[in-house]
């Protein structure tokens, strides 16, 4: 999927046109949606769809359990039901004709959906399939158990490998017995997932004519064309840079720096660690600390980017409490609600505040040549602002979010490096949104990404060279012309799908941080 740069007021101009195919959808009404859930009285059904353009919310009434939605779909698209004070939610496909949804609010998200060809065909492959996900339920259990050793869990994966094998043939079989079925066009999107484009290019080639007419393949094979231009060799892509050898520096006393949510550097190579709690330290390069700053602002403390003269730009998340229930039972829940930037001096004195227009959260922040450029996950985007007022600029949209996750980088060429995780990608634009490079792909091997979604951060060195960071296990790389090449001696830095800051000082020292190990250098060594 390309990525463009959006102009702000391009911004408003999709706001108008959604709502004006919102009000086309009400008029047209090809599509119905009706309901009736057991254990519900009155109360708020919301089906959330989601478009390529973005995600559209629909509200109606629910009166003694029963609700209808209204509207038209220019083709099946997957949406999300939930109806107030019911817990969980439904996951559907949802296109032009009469459709059905019928259930209880204890089990909701078993509901029974009907009518859409999508949706019907989804139920024939789940009832299907549900042999196979019988025969290895034993097996999943028994290796997530607390109590399972390190040695059986290993014998179990070999298992589990074999249900990824079975289940892989059978959507294989699924997809060649229904090639008209728009849910196998949705199975091929699932398959090359994380995949390079000479891959992708050979399974959609390959394809049944019947389905290289789908209108999601038809989608699917442009951007893989357009992918393919932009995914050369490491030889090509960094033909000046050589691989450099990498080692963790013992002396650098890290340790104590604890809880550490995102990192950055002073142009004297002092690094700015930004804690949970919102102070800043300022570290020398041997890890000793030179002062603590400790800003005045709201929210959660996420994200810090140093600009010229060394000012430093603080990104708070700001949150509200919403009361959640789930299962009968009510609880408290932080929600994102938007992003302050609070700017600093390298003393911490405040210089200015402002808050950040369209901002839900801010997980990355760069500034580069007076822009203050903030990831934000939520919207799955990297905006940009004037760093002086806060006025957004431009954006760079649809970008592959996982975990909460949603970090980036700028190198000297004054190109966008994006940790384009859920894509399992790292990608170059220029400040004009073209996009320049691509590379990556999901797999065990050393120069692929593994896990359910790398790399989490990226970097780049004086010599052009690009720097990955992997969670889950950690793993860092250095990508040259000569391909990847992994720094030895790192412990495991997090458990699980948890980001893990990194930054690069002047002298190519690399710094990596977890909130519980603190942070580790790493400098460069001759070969």
């Amino acid at each position: 999927m390309s990525l463009r740069l959006k102009l702000s007021v391009m911004c408003l101009l999709m706001i108008g046109i959604l709502v004006g195919c919102g009000t086309k959808k009400q008029e047209e009404s090809k599509f119905a949606l009706t309901g009736k859930i057991e254990g519900v009285v009155n109360s708020k059904a919301v089906l959330i769809s989601h478009f390529e353009t973005g995600v559209v919310q629909d509200t109606v009434e629910v009166k003694e359990g029963a609700f209808t939605f209204k509207g038209n779909y220019a083709e099946p698209t997957h949406a999300y039901l939930t109806i107030e004070g019911v817990d969980n939610l439904l996951s559907l496909y949802v296109e032009n004709g009469n459709m059905i949804v019928t259930g209880t609010a204890k089990d909701f998200r078993h509901s029974k959906v009907t009518g859409g060809k999508t949706q019907d065909d989804i139920n024939a492959y789940n009832e299907q399939k549900q042999a196979v996900l019988e025969k290895y339920k034993p097996i999943i259990s028994e290796y997530y158990n607390k109590e399972t050793t390190k040695e059986r869990k290993e014998e179990l994966e070999g298992k589990l490998e074999s249900r990824k094998v079975e289940i892989e043939g059978f959507d294989s079989k699924f997809i060649k017995e229904n090639p008209t079925s728009n849910y196998s066009a949705i199975l091929i999107s699932y398959q090359i997932s994380g995949k390079k484009a000479t891959e992708v290019d050979k399974i959609l080639s390959g394809l049944d004519p019947q389905l290289q007419k789908n209108p999601l393949i038809v989608k699917l094979k442009a951007k893989n064309d357009e992918m393919k231009s932009l995914e050369v060799g490491m030889d090509k892509l960094m033909a000046n840079a050589s691989n450099v050898s990498y080692k963790v520096d013992t002396k650098f006393k890290g340790a104590d720096y604890g809880n550490v949510v995102y990192l950055g550097v002073l142009t004297n190579n002092n690094i700015c660690v930004l804690q949970k709690d919102g102070s800043i330290k300022i570290v020398k390069p041997n890890g000793s600390e030179v002062r603590n700053l400790k800003p005045e602002f709201e929210g959660a403390a996420s994200a810090i980017a140093v600009g010229e003269s060394n000012t430093i730009y603080l990104l708070a998340t700001l949150q509200k409490k919403v009361r959640k229930k789930y299962r009968g039972k009510s609880y408290d829940r932080m929600v994102a609600v938007g992003v302050e930037c609070t700017v600093l001096n390298d003393k911490g004195e405040e210089i200015n505040k402002y808050r950040l227009e369209g901002l839900k959260t801010a997980t990355g922040a760069r500034v580069c040549d007076g822009t203050l450029m903030v990831a934000d996950c939520q919207n799955k985007n990297i905006v940009m602002f004037d760093a002086k007022n806060g006025k957004k600029t431009a954006s760079l949209e649809r970008l592959r979010t996982c975990c909460g996750i949603l970090d980036f980088s700028v190198n000297k060429k004054k190109e966008i490096l994006v940790a384009n995780l859920g894509a399992f990608r790292v990608e170059g634009f220029n400040f004009e949104g073209k996009q320049l490079l691509a590379f990556g792909q999901r797999g065990k091997e050393l120069n692929d990404f593994h896990g359910c979604c790398n790399p989490v951060s990226v970097n780049s060195l004086s010599n052009g060279a690009i720097v990955t960071v992997e969670k889950d296990p950690t793993r860092i790389k250095i990508y040259s012309k000569e391909g990847a090449k992994q720094i030895e001696g790192i412990e495991e830095l997090v458990t699980g799908c948890t980001y893990i800051p990194m930054t690069v000082d002047a002298n190519d020292n690399l710094y990596l941080a977890s909130q519980k190990k603190g942070i580790v250098k790493c400098v460069s060594v001759k070969s």
